[in-house]
């Protein structure tokens, strides 16, 4: 007959213990867990605040560099326009410089400070210009100082030997009659075409009969054939 097993103490009191130690280590590890988890997010906001630190610490660099090192604030183009024209030198003031504003052009600059456009030449030679219709705003010109001539007809007159005598005058100065003419002070192509030809647009004829290639240079003392 079998024997009837019975439990003792000590098994019982086994029984009782283990669910209470794995308890307590449950908590333990939960313990730990957290622990680590507070550290690392105080590692990380600790990297974050010095990154924040940095980068506020440049910002201020920066801004003193700038505040030092300031330059004067760009002019926008009314103000620069003004300021220009403060700078540019007066009729009464020459020899000087003037500075080249939007939509200028050389006659129009030679008008200004002689009272005639067609001495733009003067300019042109003053600042070896090879294209007198060129002009870029901002570019700076040395404007020289040129005698105006009180009666300039009589001094052609006088200083031309290809001027014939008593020749009628054109409105351009007196009538060149002759095949050659030479080149005096003031003069310019269309001029010399109007007193040879009565007619200052065909200066292109003279231009080609003597190989000029920009008909806008012309120096005083130059021999030019006048084709008939």
């Amino acid at each position: 007959m079998p024997r009837k097993v019975t439990k003792t103490k000590e098994s019982r009191s086994n029984k009782t213990n283990l669910p209470v130690h794995q308890n307590k280590r449950g908590y333990s590890l939960q313990a730990d867990s957290f622990t680590t988890k507070i550290e690392n997010n105080l590692q990380n906001q600790s990297k974050i605040s010095l990154v924040l630190g940095a980068l506020i610490v440049l910002v201020v660099g920066i801004l003193v560099f700038n505040y030092f090192n300031k330059s004067e604030p760009d002019l926008g183009p009314a103000q620069q326009t003004e300021q220009a024209r403060e700078q540019d030198v007066t009729p009464d003031s020459l020899p000087g410089k003037y500075t080249v504003k939007q939509d200028d052009t050389l006659f129009d600059i030679a008008d200004k400070y002689y009272k005639d456009g067609y001495k733009f030449t003067k300019i042109a030679n003053a600042n070896n210009l090879t294209n007198p219709d060129l002009l870029e705003p901002g570019q700076v010109l040395a404007i020289p100082k040129v005698e105006i001539a009180t009666n300039p007809s009589t001094q052609l007159a006088s200083a031309d030997i290809n001027v014939t005598p008593n020749a009628p005058d054109t409105q351009w100065g007196p009538k060149i009659e002759g095949n050659t003419y030479t080149v005096q002070e003031d003069d310019w192509l269309s001029k010399i075409a109007g007193r040879a030809y009565g007619d200052i647009f065909t200066f292109d004829k003279i231009a080609a009969a003597n190989n000029l290639s920009n008909p806008d240079l012309i120096e005083p003392g130059m021999v030019l054939t006048i084709p008939r």
